[in-house]
């Protein structure tokens, strides 16, 4: 007994594997093909699979409901909230307080270049040699871990108000991962603009608003996945797929017969630079 989700992923699973190991054959008798003289010039045999056409019987044995699950499900996510949250939170203060920190020393640091060579223009005197580069390390104090960890602390609180009151207005049918985690990220950004904005200038984590957008997408996006684990649906159609013994015990008033039609299409992986030079890998349908 299996869901009929999982009944049929697998099959179009094992066309593509089958694919797969057509591709790998190809490849290696290519090979083979290369190194004997006799058959070098001739093409190497390969099949692909345009599309494939399967008439399946089965039994439909049940159908489990996952409504009963529901507050245990909104209970497990408040506690995952709780506890990720705030770890998610200090990670993100911490790098962009010392991204910051570091971007202003190095503005610092050129702007002496600036006037060392504003001097020695005005003076005709020698530019002093520069014999290391600037250290931009930046180290911060207890005080200031102690202080984002209060923020993340204050933050996760109100957003575990947040989404109860997000579920107080939707029903177990309707409620939507990708809706909630759009809330999510949005109340988040919120969050993090009223707390910052208490912060001392020198002791800002967030250079703007865009990096507060910047992190409040990253650390929304890494709690989606956390939505996605523990509201996972397990509402399925559960079916008896042993067609061998099938035609013993069951009658065509209790038979569902699936046809499925799976075309073949291939992906491209692509690879691409952002403004900042960074590396986007995606894969894309040819």
């Amino acid at each position: 007994m299996v869901d009929l989700s999982s009944f049929v992923g697998q099959l179009a699973s094992d066309i593509a594997a089958a694919r797969t190991y057509a591709d790998y054959y190809a490849a290696s008798a290519s090979e083979q093909y290369h190194a004997d003289p006799f058959v070098k010039n001739l093409p190497v045999p390969h099949y692909i699979i345009d599309d494939v056409e399967l008439e399946v019987p089965v039994m439909v044995v049940g159908i489990t409901k996952n409504s009963d699950e529901f507050a245990a499900q909104k209970e497990e996510l408040f506690e995952t909230i709780k506890t990720n949250l705030p770890i998610y939170l200090v990670r993100s203060y911490k790098y962009n307080f010392v991204n910051l920190r570091e971007e202003e020393k190095l503005k610092e640091a050129e702007k002496n270049k600036s006037r060392e060579k504003l001097r020695v223009e005005s003076t005709g005197g020698e530019e002093r040699s520069q014999e290391r580069q600037e250290d931009v390390n930046v180290e911060f104090s207890n005080e200031q871990l102690e202080e984002f960890t209060a923020s993340a602390k204050a933050i996760t609180e109100n957003m575990v108000k947040n989404v109860k009151r997000y579920f107080d207005t939707y029903t177990y049918d309707i409620v939507k991962i990708l809706d909630l985690a759009d809330d999510f990220r949005e109340k988040l950004k919120r969050e993090i603009k009223k707390d910052v904005s208490g912060y001392k200038k020198n002791a800002r984590p967030y250079a703007s608003d865009e990096a507060i957008e910047q992190s409040a997408k990253f650390v929304g996006n890494l709690m989606f996945f956390e939505f996605k684990r523990i509201m996972r649906s397990s509402a399925a159609v559960q079916v008896d797929i042993n067609t061998v013994k099938m035609n013993e015990y069951a009658t065509q008033d209790c038979l569902m017969h699936i046809k499925l039609k799976i075309k073949e299409q291939d992906l491209t992986l692509q690879v691409e630079e952002d403004e900042k030079g960074k590396e986007k890998r995606y894969l894309s349908l040819t």
